[in-house]
C-alpha cells in the first residue's frame, strides 16, 4: 500500500517575526474508532488546531493555539462531512500555563473547559494521562487533519507512528533549546512527523497521552530532527487541580 506524505502541524519559528507554522508527514488515514479523544479546534470557521479530550468538560492543547472564540469538534473523522457521531461545543475558558514562554516554547500547554460537558459515546471518550515520565513505553502515534505535501488538506485524520527519541539524542539536535518539559518523537527510517495544521494534537505512547505537538524543525519531517512535544507527565497534577478547582467552585455556588 502507497504511503501518503503528509504534513500534519507542529509549531516552530523560521525567523524572528516569522508566523508559527506547524507539521504530519508519511501518515495514513486512521481507522474511524482509533481517535475517539481527537478535538479539532476552529478559530473564525478555520480548522487551527488539534487538541485531545481528557475530561468530558475538558480539552487539553497546546498554549500557543490560544485564540479567542475558540470552537470544539468532538467525534469527528471526516472534517467536510456531518457525521452523527460528532458534536460541536464552544470554549468558555482558557486556562494557559502560568511558565508558558513563547519565544522558547516551555510549557506549551492550555486547558479549554468546554460550554457543557460532552456526550461520551463509542466515538467520543477521554484519553487516559502519562503520568510516569520514565514509562518505558516508546512506540507511539501522532495524528491529525494536517495539510498534506501537494498543499490540500485530507478529508479523513490521518496517523503516524513513531518512537520516543532518547534525550540525549534530542538534546543533540536541538541544543541548548530542549528543557525538562518537552519529549521528543521521530522516525529515523521514513521521516515520519507532524506538521501544518495539528499543533495541540496527540502524541499518544500505550494507550496514554505523553506528549501534545509543540514545535520542531523547518521543513518538516527531518530523519535528523524528532518533532518535539510538551511532556504531558511533567503536569498531571497541575492539570488536576485545574480541573478539581472547577468542581470546588460549581459546588460551593450550587451549596
Amino acid at each position: 500500500m502507497v504511503m501518503k506524505t503528509l504534513i500534519l502541524t507542529l509549531v516552530l519559528v523560521a525567523a524572528a517575526g516569522a508566523e508559527e507554522k506547524n507539521k504530519l508527514v508519511q501518515g495514513t488515514s486512521c481507522d474511524k474508532s482509533s481517535h475517539p479523544y481527537q478535538a479539532a479546534l476552529y478559530h473564525s470557521g478555520q480548522l487551527f488546531c488539534g487538541g485531545v479530550l481528557i475530561h468530558p468538560e475538558w480539552v487539553l492543547t497546546a498554549a500557543h493555539c490560544k485564540k479567542p472564540n475558540l470552537q470544539v469538534f468532538l467525534g469527528k473523522h471526516n472534517l467536510h462531512k456531518s457525521e452523527s457521531s460528532q458534536e460541536h461545543i464552544s470554549v468558555v475558558q482558557t486556562v494557559s500555563h502560568p511558565g508558558y514562554t513563547a519565544a522558547t516554547h516551555d510549557q506549551d500547554i492550555m486547558l479549554l473547559r468546554l460550554a457543557r460537558p460532552a456526550h461520551l459515546s463509542d466515538l467520543i471518550k477521554p484519553l487516559a494521562l502519562e503520568r510516569d515520565c520514565s514509562s518505558s513505553e516508546t512506540s507511539c502515534q501522532i495524528l491529525g487533519w494536517g495539510k498534506t505535501a501537494d498543499g490540500n488538506f485530507p478529508d479523513t485524520i490521518q496517523c503516524a507512528h513513531v518512537h520516543l527519541v532518547p534525550r540525549e539524542e534530542c538534546e543533540r539536535a536541538y541544543p541548548d533549546q530542549i528543557t525538562p518539559n518537552m519529549v521528543c518523537a521521530g522516525d529515523e527510517k521514513y521521516g515520519r512527523d507532524s506538521c501544518q495544521g495539528d499543533s495541540g494534537g496527540p502524541l499518544v505512547c500505550g494507550d496514554r497521552l505523553r506528549g501534545l505537538i509543540s514545535w520542531g524543525n523547518i521543513p518538516c519531517g527531518s530523519k535528523e530532527k524528532p518533532g518535539v512535544y510538551t511532556n504531558i507527565c511533567r503536569y498531571f497534577n497541575w492539570i488536576q487541580n485545574i480541573i478539581k478547582g472547577r468542581r470546588r467552585c460549581q459546588e460551593t455556588f450550587k451549596g
